[in-house]
């Protein structure tokens, strides 16, 4: 997120890894076969606006319902994955459903979302839960690099008739019944970010029937012995391999971010840590010796945690290192100058056009790339999925950053790619919400001031940030001097000998 700030010594604990089901549902039909999908909302901690299955964590109470013919640990990610589908889309999958009214149905499914019991509730209407009504199609871990990690149990059912799942509105924002081929298209071109298991199940159901899928969705390519995929391509041609660098929390690594399908360039492989490094060389090697061309390294900007392993990676690699005028100079001169505006163009089975848009405030010569097919952004240092940016004077200028994020949503941008956590599905959304925030704490400054008396720079940080942190703090006062610095622009505050006033 950005270079070292001096008082910052902290490093995020590990992500507690939780114990999830998830649930294909299939049908079989005249027409072709269907999967029901869903669109996770948008208040959701993990995976806000993306494509998913039905699914969610194992609860406690999970343990104690009855699962007929179930296998030895089986039965707990069996109810989860039941009781996620009747929660978030109104299908339940238990023996004896057909005689319950809808009503009736409506009801339990009301009272299962207000925190009942699902075993009572099924007890109720005499429903019984049978595993070989689900079949184990795979189990995925999520990468150390998330801030929320799922060890996930995949089970496929077939079903005879395609039920109108009912969406909670919640939980879920969106969804139903889609042809994998259909939904494989919208992954194409951007529309859907999936997540490796969900993309690999409709890649797979696109091209098997359920009877041979099952084999191919146990076996995904790219996952080791941990069930932890290495490449992860959340839409077509843009695969993002996170690089453990020296950022700031609560970030631990930064995303090395990988476009093309046919020409490769990586954009700020940032890793200064030898063994970091031989993972992504060994990754883009792997995708060569598949037929593709790697033919740049290119920067967003010259943070060390960008820019670090940039130039070794392009030397073993034997490609040109790509950077802004202003970024060529802080690292030692690249080879290309980009320039605002420039496109570079990537061929392939799907061509890729990368445009270069101009985008400081964070930092000098600061560069996003903007796909102009699917309008999605590799968004460098702009955005940060799941935290704020830190803009550190004098390099970060808030006014000159406010009109960058204006910048990209005139664009206009589509699904985020930051740096620093997950991609952002509904960009504009988190464009607006960054611009929001960033007028608001200026309100909260000026607020604090009074013509009265001056306050320091810490003194208004613990006013204007008391929820933050105390380890984070050095980090507020960097922001809330920009904050500062941008309110004298404006000539709404000045400076004084004893800090700030209005």
């Amino acid at each position: 997120m950005s270079e070292a700030i001096e008082g910052i010594e902290w490093t995020p604990p590990p992500a507690k890894i939780r114990q999830a089901a998830s649930i294909l549902l299939v049908s079989e039909r005249e027409e072709g076969r269907r999967i029901f999908w869903v669109r996770r909302g948008s208040r959701m901690r993990f995976g806000p606006g993306w494509y998913a299955f039905p699914g969610g964590k194992v609860e406690e109470g999970d343990a104690q319902v009855e699962v007929e013919s179930a296998r030895e640990g089986e039965a707990p990610f069996v109810v989860a994955a039941i009781r996620e589908a009747f929660e978030e889309v109104g299908i339940l999958l238990a023996r004896g459903a057909e005689r319950i009214s809808a009503q009736a149905r409506a009801e339990m499914r009301q009272r299962l979302r207000a925190g009942a019991s699902f075993g009572e509730l099924l007890a109720a209407h005499g429903l019984r839960l049978d595993a070989r009504r689900l079949v184990s199609v795979g189990r995925w871990v999520t990468p150390p690099f998330s801030p929320i990690r799922f060890d996930t149990r995949f089970f496929l059912a077939v079903v005879d008739e395609e039920p109108d799942g009912e969406v909670d509105g919640d939980e879920v924002a969106g969804g139903g019944w889609v042809e994998p081929a259909r939904a494989l298209e919208l992954w194409e071109r951007g529309e859907a970010l999936l997540h490796p298991p969900t993309h690999h199940a409709l890649a797979t159901l696109a091209g098997f029937p359920p009877e041979k899928a099952v084999g191919i969705l146990r076996r995904p390519p790219y996952v080791d012995a941990e069930h932890v995929v290495h490449r992860i391509e959340f839409q077509r041609g843009i695969h993002v391999f996170p690089l453990r660098t020296p950022t700031l929390p609560p970030h631990t690594h930064t995303n090395c971010i990988v476009v093309g399908t046919g020409d490769l360039v990586a954009i700020d492989p940032g890793a200064s840590d030898p063994a970091e490094q031989e993972r992504i060389a060994r990754a883009l090697a792997e995708m060569v010796e598949e037929g593709r061309r790697f033919r740049a390294v290119l920067l967003t900007h010259h943070h060390g945690d960008h820019a670090g392993g940039a130039r070794e990676l392009a030397r073993r690699m034997g490609v040109p290192l790509w950077a802004s005028e202003v970024t060529s100079r802080r690292v030692g001169g690249a080879d290309r100058i980009l320039a605002d505006g420039e496109v570079i163009e990537l061929g392939g089975p799907m061509p890729m056009r990368l445009r270069c848009v101009l985008t400081e405030g964070h930092a000098d010569g600061h560069l996003c790339f903007y796909e102009e097919g699917s309008r999605a952004v590799i968004a460098g240092d702009m955005v940060a999925e799941g935290s704020t940016i830190v803009l550190d004077p004098p390099e970060g200028k808030l006014g000159v950053y406010l009109d960058s994020l204006r910048r990209l949503m005139e664009l206009p941008a589509g699904a985020l790619y930051p740096a620093h956590g997950f991609p952002v599905p509904d960009g504009q959304e988190l464009l607006q919400r960054y611009l929001a925030h960033r007028e608001e704490r200026l309100a909260q400054i000026l607020g604090c001031l009074s013509p009265d008396r001056s306050l320091t720079l810490a003194e208004i940080v613990k006013v204007v940030y008391s929820d933050t942190l105390s380890v984070l703090r050095p980090v507020a006062e960097r922001s809330a001097l920009a904050s500062l610095l941008e309110l004298e622009r404006r000539a709404l505050v000045r400076r004084t000998d004893e800090g700030w006033t209005v």
